[in-house]
């Protein structure tokens, strides 16, 4: 299994190519998308994948793009009627890739589209790692206040079940990629720490 965080500096985005065997996902890809098909030829692995974590409105995704580039499917969650796409994904859906299963885990809180993905190894019950998306952040969580004033209260706490419903129960073992590093605007005090 190889990791590659691609970051976007002036916004703060993260986005990640994983492979295995031969097969590769890239999560939340970013608008100028080159980088991913020169990471498949130099991993040799195939893209089969791109999965988006919500509908982003501080950056333009590159999911369109780089399915172009490389006829991978396009895969996010189906709690929101996106207008492109090839899976719309529920809780507990899994994607194979190399003998890596990437399980969905619906986490609605930031958007109520959210999803995470955790990463197992095919032969193995606990997860490696997880995506977050805009759920978890390092030293902070993602922001709750984007459906209004009136919406905040029940975004909070779908947020908070969320995070002790299906991420905490991941394990401290479990390492954390999420969709922004420090200065984002989608989350309060995320520390500057990977």
């Amino acid at each position: 299994m190889k990791l590659k965080t691609i970051k976007s500096e002036g916004i703060a985005h993260n986005s990640y190519f994983l492979s295995d065997s031969g097969e590769a996902v890239v999560v939340d890809p970013r608008r100028d998308c080159q980088i991913y098909p020169r990471l498949a030829q130099k991993e040799c692995a195939k893209i089969r994948y791109i999965v988006e974590t919500h509908r982003n409105e501080d950056y333009v995704i590159g999911s369109f793009e780089l399915q172009n580039i490389t006829d991978a499917e396009i895969c996010h969650s189906n709690a929101l009627p996106f207008k492109y796409g090839d899976q719309n994904l529920t809780d507990g859906d899994t994607l194979n890739v190399g003998n890596l299963k990437i399980k969905t885990l619906h986490t609605p809180g930031h958007t109520n589209e959210s999803l995470c993905y955790a990463v197992h190894r095919s032969d193995q019950s606990d997860p490696l790692i997880v995506f977050t998306g805009d759920t978890l952040f390092a030293g902070s969580v993602g922001r709750t206040d984007l459906y209004g004033k009136e919406a905040h209260p029940t975004q909070a706490e779908k947020l908070y079940t969320s995070l002790h419903a299906k991420l905490l129960p991941l394990g401290d073992h479990v390492i954390v990629y999420p969709a922004h590093g420090a200065g984002s605007v989608c989350g309060h005090g995320i520390s500057d720490q990977d």
